[in-house]
Order: structure tokens, then sequence, then C-alpha cells
């Protein structure tokens, strides 16, 4: 389920609030509310992790745009870990957090990948020489 798809279902089911727009945190309290209560529906489950993960954008964008603009500043990646106070230890974690913002694809994944991120190699009678 999308963000909006959320959106719609949370307006549709009585749970958005009429008081103008609610925040994402209001709305995933009040899912979590009706877990406790044993009243979430599948489409409320749905609709709970189409929150987080619109959450999770959201966090990755205003991440993304705070290591830019501090790069635009003139720190290094050094200074930039320390900026942070050691929510990225060094100078490396620094710069594997902004490689992992900027890479398109680090939220998708097709499913076929084993523990560790390397696919084990076949031997094909094509690639061996001898």
């Amino acid at each position: 389920m999308k963000y909006e798809e959320a959106q719609r279902w949370l307006e549709q089911a009585g749970l958005a609030t009429t008081s103008g727009s609610p925040s994402i945190v209001e709305q995933l309290d009040a899912l979590k509310g009706l877990g406790k209560e044993g009243a979430l529906t599948r489409h409320g489950a749905a609709t709970w992790y189409a929150l987080v993960q619109e959450m999770r954008r959201l966090a990755d964008y205003y991440e993304r745009d705070l290591i830019r603009q501090l790069r635009k500043d003139g720190m290094t990646w050094a200074q930039v870990a320390e900026a942070v106070q050691a929510q990225l230890g060094s100078r490396q974690a620094a710069q594997g957090k902004w490689k992992r913002l900027i890479d398109p694809g680090r939220r998708t994944t097709s499913g076929d990948m084993q523990r560790g991120g390397r696919r084990k190699q076949t031997d094909s009678p094509e690639g061996t020489s001898g």
C-alpha cells in the first residue's frame, strides 16, 4: 500500500482526525491504539506499514539535505561525523551513510539476494578455459 492509499483508507475507516491535517505520528499512534485493542484489520496493518515507510522516506530526505548542506558549507567528512555528535562515528561512516542515502535503489530489493549480499557464482561450461 502506498502512502496516498493509506491516507484514503484512514479517511474511509473514519480514523482521520477532523481537526486539520494530522501528523504522521498522530496517525501512527491511532493505529497503534487499534492494534492494542485487537481491532487492527489487514488494511489497518498495511496502512500502518505505509506510514512507517513514509516516515523513513522523510527522515532520509532531511538527513540527505543536512549532510549536503554541511558539505556545501565546507565541512570535511570527519567534521560532518563530529557535527552530528557520534551518530556517525567516523569519516568513513559519514561517507558510507551519504552513499546509502543517495543510492536510488537502497530500499528496493528483488528478494533473491543471499545473506551477506553476494550472489553465489555458478560454474558454466562457457566460462571455463582449459
